[in-house]
């Protein structure tokens, strides 16, 4: 008897590994930065530089 390896799986209905145009379209725009998230960093890492610079001090 000689071992296999398993078929490789993509997913339980064996396409949904693929990346198509359509699910790459949806990622980007559903992993873009929103204005408020962009200020919410801003605020963030204004902090930890004040933060970082006292501690220098």
């Amino acid at each position: 008897m000689t071992s296999q390896e398993p078929e490789p799986r993509l997913g339980r209905d064996g396409v949904s590994g693929i990346v198509s145009v359509g699910r790459a379209l949806r990622a980007r725009d559903v992993s873009r930065p929103t204005p408020q998230d962009l200020a919410d960093a801003a605020k963030v890492a204004a902090e930890v530089l004040r933060r970082r610079k006292l501690t220098r001090l």
